[in-house]
């Protein structure tokens, strides 16, 4: 998990959100409760670096929400893991920034080898990325990719915080830049 200030701050204020009703779930039930075409992302711009966690429902990445049951379905999730790894691909910070990935990790128990589908049939994917950027004064935003990698996706859901304050967007296919 990120653990800057600024996330810390950014996981309280979407907590805070949840709790008062606008996502319709307990902050508790966040990491539980989900809705098929809707991803969260959260920004935090720090210095030099943007740290940014991604969650969303594995059905609208990958088509099923279980473990693999065959060799189709185990190439079809090794293929995801090595997209979501590409994070150049799915953010493209502001280019006069000369921003690079500096890290990229994917957490799906669920798509692990030999993993067991449990519960009640819904799961998510989270993955986290860095980037370190060489002029971070020239950092505007950042256009998200994901509905155009992702075609369950209909909108991201995406909360920033900077030092310029904090910011909640509704991205889609046609608004994907997300900008502070």
């Amino acid at each position: 998990m990120i653990r800057t200030t600024m996330l810390a701050g950014l996981t309280m204020i979407y907590l805070g959100t949840a709790v008062a009703g606008e996502h319709g779930h307990s902050g508790h039930d966040r990491h539980k409760a989900h809705t098929h075409g809707v991803a969260k992302l959260e920004v935090a711009i720090e210095g030099a670096g943007i740290h940014l966690h991604l969650e969303a429902p594995l059905h609208d990445l990958l088509g099923f929400e279980r473990a693999p049951r065959n060799a189709k379905e185990r190439a079809a999730a090794d293929a995801l893991l090595k997209q979501l790894a590409q994070g150049e691909a799915l953010f493209r910070p502001t280019a006069a920034a000369q921003c690079k990935l500096a890290s990229a990790t994917t957490e799906a128990p669920i798509l692990a080898a030999g993993a067991k589908s449990t519960g009640d049939g819904h799961a998510e994917i989270a993955a986290e990325y860095r980037f370190s950027c060489a002029q971070p004064a020239k950092l505007t935003g950042m256009e998200v990719r994901l509905s155009e990698a992702f075609k369950g996706l209909r909108r991201i859901d995406a909360q920033t915080i900077s030092a310029k304050g904090q910011n909640a967007m509704r991205l889609t296919a046609k608004m994907r830049f997300l900008s502070w």
